[in-house]
């Protein structure tokens, strides 16, 4: 915004400038013009007064050389008429008096009236100035005395002229931008990056953050109250959403505990049973996540200062009831190969494992077969069955929100178990690939980060 301010303020600026730099350029050149034309209006007057007995008396030898000598000290010829506008004498030959610029000045000055002020000199027109005056004696005019007056020089100088005004009305605009109409724009904009500020500031999660509204324009008034407004709701929004998150995960605490006291004696006679005691263990970090969600728990505590966590071991651990669960239902699964890798402790193995063996058995066919590998800097959790598999269109959706295949369109399912896979590897920097094995069927794997230092 504020460019598009500058773009307003500085044409209007430079327009400012202009209409007033016309004037003095127009009095440069005019000026310049009537310095010199005064300068050799005196000259051409002494030739004048030079020329009256001359015209008089018809010895015109002497005049002719004054002219002569006038014409070599200062590069301007000089000729002298009578009144019927016959050269009588001139400094050089060749003289036509019936040029347009000569025969207007000879009929006005013959003519006994006041000599015009001649045009301003611009450097971009060419031409000399002719300064012609009368030869009068008691009143009657003789003759005229011309002088044709060379401008080169003096377009020059205002040309010069000219340039400098453009430097100094280049500067004074330079001045007048960084003077005036800068800070007049930061000025006018300081409320608004004031709100953007504060509105980053909330973003970023500090959500107590205030814009002032004191002595602002009505508007940005309104708008810094909407503002303050709008966080003191996002601010209450988030102390509700804390205390109910930390009643929640209190509350949830004791009947969790004297649930898992219930089924540790169980445990021991089914793996049935300790396949539910993994599920209270998991609930349990639910709520201790939600804890520390709601600030109830100390910093030290957070998630990312953690152990590392043994995926291979987390997956084998979890396959011991799901192995129960293919068993009840007459299908085979496999434990393949599980090699040791450290990854981030906040991975929901369960979750996922929970996910990708659920598809498994609903949209595959037996057996399927789970394992752990490395694969350079990553850790891989695949889980493979022998179903139809999917084609090459399909495979690039998986992992896609609310995305089924069309063979599984009729079966029960909301497809978001991939989804919610996809970002679980996500969060801790992980990714999802499906791929087509060699001897059909489907292939999902979970490629997480591997941990360099973790001691296997």
């Amino acid at each position: 915004m504020r460019r598009r301010l500058l773009q307003s303020l500085v044409p209007m600026v430079v327009v400012l400038a202009i209409f007033a730099a016309v004037p003095l350029a127009n009095y440069i050149a005019t000026s310049t013009s009537r310095t010199l034309f005064l300068s050799r209006s005196n000259d051409a007057d002494w030739f004048a007064t030079m020329a009256e007995s001359p015209l008089q008396s018809g010895d015109i030898a002497s005049l002719r050389e004054l002219a002569v000598r006038y014409h070599q000290l200062y590069s301007t010829p000089v000729f002298v008429v009578d009144v019927d506008r016959r050269v009588i004498a001139t400094s050089r030959s060749g003289v036509d008096v019936k040029e347009p610029d000569l025969e207007k000045a000879l009929n006005s000055t013959l003519a006994g009236r006041l000599p015009t002020e001649p045009p301003a000199l611009w450097p971009w027109r060419s031409g000399e100035m002719v300064v012609a005056r009368p030869v009068v004696n008691n009143g009657r005019v003789l003759g005229a005395a011309v002088l044709r007056v060379p401008t080169e020089s003096a377009r020059e100088k205002v040309q010069n002229g000219l340039l400098l005004l453009l430097g100094g009305l280049l500067i004074s605009i330079g001045a007048v931008v960084v003077g005036i109409v800068r800070p007049v724009t930061r000025w006018v904009l300081r409320p608004l990056n004031d709100l953007d500020n504060a509105t980053h500031q909330v973003t970023r999660g500090a959500l107590d953050t205030r814009v002032s509204t004191d002595g602002r324009a009505p508007e940005l008034r309104r708008l810094g109250d909407s503002f303050n407004s709008m966080a003191l709701s996002l601010h209450q929004a988030r102390q509700r959403e804390r205390e109910f998150v930390a009643d929640a995960s209190h509350q949830l605490r004791t009947p969790l505990t004297s649930a898992r006291i219930h089924i540790e004696g169980l445990s021991r006679l089914s793996p049935t049973a300790r396949f539910a005691l993994s599920d209270i263990d998991r609930l349990g970090r639910i709520v201790q996540r939600l804890s520390r969600l709601a600030g109830s728990d100390r910093p030290g505590d957070a998630e990312g200062n953690e152990e590392p966590l043994d995926l291979a071991q987390a997956v084998k651990e979890r396959l011991v009831g799901w192995k129960a669960v293919y068993a009840a239902d007459d299908l085979e699964l496999i434990i393949g190969e599980m090699v040791p890798g450290g990854v981030a402790s906040e991975l929901e193995v369960d979750d996922i494992l929970d996910v990708l063996l659920d598809n498994a058995s609903k949209y595959g066919a037996p057996p399927v077969e789970v394992s752990v590998l490395r694969d350079g800097t990553e850790v891989v959790l695949s889980v493979r069955d022998h179903g139809l598999g999917l084609g090459s269109r399909d495979l690039k959706k998986v992992g896609e929100r609310f995305w089924r295949s069309a063979h599984h369109r009729e079966m029960p399912g909301t497809g978001l178990g991939l989804a919610i896979v996809r970002s679980e590897a996500a969060r801790v920097g992980g990714r999802v690939v499906a791929r087509p094995p060699i001897g059909g069927g489907l292939v999902i794997e979970v490629r997480v980060p591997l941990i360099d230092d973790y001691d296997v």
